[in-house]
């Protein structure tokens, strides 16, 4: 029998997801900036067995337009001790919503290739996308850059160094720069991001688990990554690359910074953040050369509302389909 208790202080939290190895979507920063920028607030749960903790999850609620009411949403969770108890921890959390809040349905993405879970729970349409390029970092530097697919990515990743491009952890002052790559990188290829508020709040919200650095040229910036890290993943938020970068092959080494700081910090594994068969995936394909499958998103029905619920998200997903991997995260 498994019992739920709310969790009340990011320490607690931090220390929860320390002995879980909890995803990034999963962290306290995460639903702290969610909730200061937009429609979301976030509450957090610990799963017993006992007096064994066997899961948790960060449950973020919003609010639906009429006759909706509320949707719960458990990015990249919930998070388990095993997953063997994924199915189970899934049903609490669904019980827990049914209680504690008016939400029509309770959705879920863990970052799992299988999972059993019970006759509740039926695939949904996504937020995350479930089709993803994953890298392997609990190996030595230079085992995981022989572990890099392609070797013109890694002849890439030393010409850019030996040409000039230096990589380093961005500043707050460097935003305006950053932003101005992004919003020329967003109306070229026809994504939406949000305002530069939005970012600024970013870099304050998410300290402890983010790691953004930016690639230069004779101290301009040409390229910058944005990701958030824990010890399970490392999980690529936002990137772009100007013209001058491309020629000079900066978003090759800035992803190979991004790497090695992801490994100094202890993490597992380096999460791409989705594939859509595009010019963006066939560069991220040259780093892990296949795609790895998540079991996608799954609701729990709280209300008979659910399948209408649904059916106005995949109408909307239609046209969302190309901006999915950069602007579903930022709604």
């Amino acid at each position: 029998m498994l019992s739920t208790n709310i969790v009340e202080t990011a320490q607690q939290w931090d220390e929860i997801m320390s002995v879980l190895e909890g995803h990034p979507m999963q962290s306290w920063q995460w639903g702290e900036l969610k909730s200061k920028t937009g429609p979301w607030t976030a509450h957090h749960i610990e799963v017993r067995e006992g007096d064994k903790l066997v899961g948790a999850a960060q449950i973020l609620v919003r609010t639906l337009p009429f006759p909706f009411r509320e949707l719960c949403y458990v990015p990249r969770g919930p998070i388990v001790s095993d997953n063997s108890y994924l199915p189970a921890v899934a049903d609490a959390v669904a019980a827990w919503c049914a209680q504690n809040t008016k939400a029509v349905a309770v959705k879920i993405d863990p970052a799992v290739e299988s999972a059993h879970l019970s006759r509740s729970w039926k695939p949904s349409p996504h937020v995350l996308l479930s089709t993803t390029g994953i890298m392997n970092l609990d190996m030595s530097e230079d085992e995981v850059m022989r572990s890099i697919h392609s070797k013109k990515a890694r002849q890439y990743i030393r010409k850019a160094g030996r040409d000039g491009v230096t990589c380093r952890p961005a500043r707050k002052e460097d935003l305006p720069e950053i932003l101005a790559i992004y919003h020329d990188t967003a109306r070229a290829d026809g994504f939406a991001i949000h305002d530069d508020e939005f970012y600024s709040e970013a870099f304050d919200t998410l300290q402890g688990v983010s790691q953004l650095f930016v690639a230069e040229v004779e101290d301009r910036i040409v390229a910058f990554l944005w990701n958030v890290t824990t010890v399970d993943t490392a999980f690529e938020l936002w990137g772009a690359v100007n013209d001058e970068g491309k020629r000079m092959r900066a978003n090759f080494l800035l992803k190979w910074t991004a790497i090695k700081a992801a490994m100094d910090k202890g993490t597992h594994i380096y999460d791409l953040n989705g594939l859509l068969n595009d010019g963006i995936s066939d560069f991220k394909l040259l780093f892990t050369g296949g795609q790895t499958q998540w079991i996608g998103s799954y609701d729990y029905a709280l209300n008979p509302l659910t399948g209408l619920w649904n059916t106005a998200m995949r109408v909307r997903s239609r046209y969302n389909t190309r901006n999915n991997a950069q602007k579903q995260i930022n709604e």
